[in-house]
């Protein structure tokens, strides 16, 4: 997979995890953090880590403000080795920026789940880790016909 070039999927999301992969180094491979923010303005940000066999490691960000268009910014990275024989054991990363925007009818949707799901989730033995609603919502802006991409950025490392 050539990063530069990567074009951003739906990912399938099932309760075997089949598309994401993690490693003995991820203490908590699907965390989700909410932040709501009325202080000065509305500020809310839905932040997903997903560890996903092929994009890598994503951070999802997704951003309300309150006026106009939100932003989902996506920022991974995904490890690969090189074939030169003094670096072969070294893992470099290929990294990636995307950000698209997208109506906020759709995060207030998308919000309104997530938040659902974690109060359902209250007294549960473990705690909430809203992947499967954090996917749901990548997943909605990637295909909303009203989503625009507007920027993109790789690198490596």
């Amino acid at each position: 997979m050539k990063i530069k070039n990567i074009k951003l999927e739906p990912i399938v999301y099932d309760e075997e995890h089949t598309a994401f992969e993690t490693t003995p180094d991820d203490w908590d491979p699907y965390a989700t953090t909410l932040v709501l923010d009325d202080y000065d303005w509305m500020n809310y940000k839905l932040t997903a880590y997903l560890p996903t066999k092929e994009y890598g490691k994503m951070r999802v960000r997704f951003e309300y403000t309150g006026m106009g268009k939100c932003t989902m910014q996506i920022s991974g990275s995904k490890g690969y080795k090189k074939d030169n024989e003094v670096l072969k054991n070294y893992i470099h990363y290929r990294c990636y920026k995307r950000t698209y925007e997208f109506d906020s009818e759709l995060f207030q949707k998308h919000i309104i789940k997530f938040m659902e799901a974690h109060i359902r989730h209250w007294g549960g033995e473990y705690a909430f880790r809203g992947t499967k609603e954090a996917v749901e919502f990548y997943n909605a802006v990637l295909t909303d016909p009203n989503t625009t991409f507007i920027e993109k950025r790789s690198w490596t490392k």
